[in-house]
């Protein structure tokens, strides 16, 4: 009989030769005499194959788990035999408990609840030596199909973690001692600070592979020493573990394209973030032969995110080391230590030059806009006409929205750094804040346009301005007040966020639920998109009427329609609709476009209030000259598109009475 057997069934029939103590034959074992044992129990139709590769256990049509306690592997066999199978004890709907001499076994089928209950037994009752971890990994090769189930590779990645610290507990006389036990191999090692090296250089175990190629895995680390300068002797250990396969850490992702390692610390020593970082070479194999759309990426696996942990790049840098056509090596950085691999995922949108230049535009913009926005609300404040001039009111209003946008946007990245949580969640609910109200007084500007150029006539609307502003400004107060009252345990909707570019990470105060921040924010300007799309499709079309209808056809005047129209355009946000144009071949464009229109928006709606009440006075001091006498074209000018535009715009006293 072979060695080291990775199953336990051929050891748990050898004490069969005693047939004596027979109580009634229930089923027999068939050893083909090339290393393949068979165990049938027909009445349970139970059917469990062991060779020296791998066992494979059936009750019925549902895969099946199997142990034995107590068993003599003294016994060798030779040649085919056929074993009696004596004494089932116990027969349950999801578990088979019999006795073979002196052994006592037990099947169980592989399903969740089950599989869940001998986890936390095993975890209970604590690691006695490479036996019980070997055990672990068997449950889950016999229950593979388990482990789509994320539930299950949590827990399961649990356990094992805790029988690995257990195992690095037991003795070891000498420098490091490697544990072979073919699904993973590990190699615990024994820190000796008596060197003046910053680093320990320490090489991962082999470990045999059916889904990678099988040259050497050339997995070097370089551990920082001063991880266990402030631990005491007993505790100063390394363990190595690397992976045959990453399967029970995959939720979704990108298979990793190198062997999945992990380095841990004795249980009750935490490193916490590393001053010099942890670094590791990867050697990689079977990569495609097209990379354009595709990143290499050192990734770690974080135990605490979403419900089952998840994979992320944050605190890692990653460095490609081309060695030849056929080999890539990548150089991995991080400041902490976990399980690790080289993922393959789809390339940054944004790369690091093109981030920087708009940021600036950004910043730029936000900037010009705060500083005109203010300016349009101070001088309305100060000159304000006492005649009721709601067009203004509603552009001001516009400008206020904005000018909170744009001051939170500014300040946002520099409060973040400060670190406080209670300052972070103010900046992010009032960015968010200011950003539906923007949405939703470009939707008001939308529909006071159409009542002013639509619905010119018989049209009265009682407190016009103060149920509009109670809309525009209320709205989005009930949107976020609900979300800030609606804990997502154990953090809320708002805080610190990420952002990571050329390997370098900075936080900002913002949405942390990517969910919420793409389902409400989206979802809300689709709708003032579509409403004022619908509105401006509507004036250019009556634009288009009127310059028909009229005499003057100049390129004067066409040059004036135009600017109305684009001037609508930014005072109704249509450029803010250029985020959905942002993906594919015009993404980069698009994202110039987007932030050079949407950060200026604040100037440009400052320069249309100045446009339109410049024009305002011109018509007013016409209007003026007119009634002494002076011969005018009136009747022209009431006709030309871009005169009728404006002066309803600015003058709706004329055609409509809002109280």
């Amino acid at each position: 009989m072979e060695g080291k057997r990775m199953i336990l069934i051929s050891l748990l029939l050898i004490a069969v030769t005693q047939l004596a103590v027979s109580a009634g034959q229930s089923g027999k074992m068939t050893y083909n005499g090339n290393g393949t044992f068979m165990l049938d129990i027909p009445e349970a139709n139970i059917t469990i194959i062991d060779s020296a590769q791998n066992i494979n256990c059936k009750w019925g049509t549902t895969p099946c788990y199997v142990e034995c306690n107590n068993i003599n592997a003294t016994m060798n066999f030779t040649g085919q035999m056929e074993y009696p199978i004596y004494n089932i004890s116990e027969m349950k709907n999801v578990s088979a408990n019999f006795t073979v001499f002196q052994s006592d076994c037990k099947i169980t089928m592989c399903l969740r609840q089950p599989f869940i209950v001998l986890l936390m037994q095993l975890k209970e009752n604590g690691l006695r030596g490479p036996a019980d971890l070997k055990r672990l990994l068997n449950m889950k090769y016999m229950c593979r199909d388990l482990f789509m189930q994320a539930e299950i590779k949590h827990k399961y990645i649990e356990v094992e973690r805790v029988q690995i610290k257990q195992l690095m507990e037991a003795p070891n006389e000498g420098e490091a001692i490697v544990y072979d036990l073919g699904d993973l191999a590990m190699k615990v090692v024994n820190i000796n600070l008596t060197q003046t090296e910053d680093y320990i250089s320490i090489e991962a175990p082999p470990v045999c592979s059916e889904n990678f190629s099988s040259k050497p895995e050339n997995i070097k680390n370089w551990i920082p020493i001063e991880i266990f300068q402030k631990f005491p002797e007993e505790k100063r250990k390394l363990a190595v573990v690397l992976y045959e396969s990453p399967n029970q850490f995959l939720f979704n992702e990108e298979k990793p394209k190198s062997k999945l390692m992990r380095v841990e610390l004795t249980e009750g020593s935490d490193a916490g973030q590393l001053k010099n970082p942890l670094q590791m070479r990867f050697s990689l194999f079977h990569l495609p032969t097209d990379l354009t759309n595709y990143s290499l990426q050192c990734q770690f696996y974080d135990w605490s995110a979403g419900d089952y942990g998840m994979w992320s790049k944050e605190g890692c840098n990653t460095s490609e080391i081309e060695e030849n056509d056929s080999q890539k090596t990548v150089m991995c950085s991080c400041d902490h230590m976990t399980p690790f691999a080289v993922l393959m995922v789809p390339a940054e949108a944004i790369d690091p030059a093109t981030w920087r230049i708009l940021s600036v535009i950004s910043y730029i913009g936000c900037g010009l806009s705060a500083f005109f926005t203010a300016i349009s609300i101070l001088t309305f404040v100060i000159i304000r006409s006492p005649a009721k001039d709601h067009s203004n009111t509603i552009h001001v209003s516009l400008s206020g929205a904005l000018f909170l946008l744009n001051v939170s946007f500014l300040l946002n990245e520099w409060l973040a750094n400060i670190e406080i949580v209670h300052l972070c969640l103010f900046i992010a609910l009032l960015m968010h804040y200011s950003l539906l109200c923007s949405f939703t007084w470009m939707a008001i500007e939308a529909l006071h346009l159409y009542m002013l150029l639509v619905k010119v006539f018989n049209t009265y609307i009682r407190h016009y301005i103060l149920k509009l502003s109670v809309f525009g400004w209320g709205v989005p107060a009930i949107i976020v007040g609900v979300t800030f009252t609606v804990k997502n345990e154990p953090n809320v909707f708002y805080g610190f966020v990420d952002v990571s570019v050329d390997n370098s990470t900075s936080s900002i105060c913002w949405i942390t639920e990517p969910i919420y921040f793409y389902g409400l924010n989206l979802s809300y300007f689709a709708i003032v998109f579509l409403f004022n799309n619908g509105i401006l499709m509507t004036v250019s079309v009556r634009i288009c009427r009127l310059r028909t209808s009229g005499r003057k056809t100049g390129m004067t005047l066409r040059w004036k329609e135009t600017c109305t129209v684009l001037g609508l355009t930014c005072l109704l946000g249509t450029t803010w609709g250029l985020a959905f144009l942002s993906q594919g071949a015009l993404s980069i464009p698009m994202l110039y476009l987007f932030s050079i229109f949407n950060s200026l928006q604040g100037f440009f709606i400052f320069l249309w209030i100045c446009g339109t009440t410049r024009k305002n006075r011109r018509e007013a001091a016409y209007t003026k000259d007119s009634s002494l006498g002076h011969v005018t074209s009136a009747g022209n000018a009431k006709n030309t598109p871009s005169n009728h535009i404006t002066a309803d715009y600015d003058q709706e006293g004329q055609h409509n009475k809002f109280q």
